[in-house]
């Protein structure tokens, strides 16, 4: 039981340290995904503002 729980221990500290490689590799693609799916999502809450401005005024009426 020890010897198997020493085995796992082992392969958790292998996974745990590919995965923080993983992460550093990765991570200036999700930086970088992350900006381009923002200015996405402004440039499209940009050209519906004045939409937005017009229903608000229909709704107050």
């Amino acid at each position: 039981l020890r010897a198997d729980y020493n085995n796992l221990r082992a392969d958790y500290n292998n996974l745990r340290a590919d995965y923080d490689r993983l992460l550093q590799n990765a991570s200036p693609l999700l930086e970088l995904s992350q900006n381009t799916t923002f200015k996405i999502y402004y440039k499209a809450y940009q050209k519906s503002l004045p939409l937005l401005r017009a229903v608000r005024k229909w709704i107050k009426k």
